[in-house]
């Protein structure tokens, strides 16, 4: 655990797993956005622990809530760029011929790619809402461990 050492712990520890989070996020979100999640969830609770761990004065829930908003975007951007980078893999073309299939009606290369990336955003927005609640309850549950 981080050492405490009164104000700005747990900022600290939020920029920390963020670059952490970044680059995991980066290699998760290569194999897809529900591994992206999976490993938001793991780090962001690794990151609530750490953050009520390190803040001396106002260790439990707010620390782990403060420590994961600051890791949380970090997280989200590194996620996003793997599973650009793993789309970008695929190609347009054969996202475009997958969702033909299974919707059952044509739809062209740009118009997969638009929907892809829109379900980026979406996946973003569930990453860091699973991110910041784990950190929020790590760091609860930190507290009342340590009580």
């Amino acid at each position: 655990m981080e050492k405490e050492d009164g104000r700005g712990g747990a900022l600290r520890v939020g920029m920390v797993w963020g670059g952490i989070g970044g680059i995991a996020g980066f290699f998760a979100s290569l194999l897809g956005s529900l591994a992206g999640l999976l490993v938001g969830l793991f780090i962001g609770y690794s990151c609530g622990r750490r953050a009520a761990g390190a803040e001396a004065e106002r260790p439990g829930a707010l620390s782990g809530l403060i420590g994961g908003a600051v890791a949380a975007p970090v997280y989200a951007v590194g996620a996003s760029a793997g599973a650009l980078v793993a789309a970008h893999g695929i190609g347009s073309p054969r996202i475009a011929a997958t969702l033909s299939d299974v919707m059952g009606t044509t739809i062209s290369p740009d118009e997969a790619w638009t929907l892809f990336l829109l379900s980026i955003v979406l996946a973003a927005v569930l990453q860091i809402a699973v991110f910041v609640g784990a950190a929020t309850i790590a760091g609860a549950l930190a507290k009342r461990q340590k009580a």
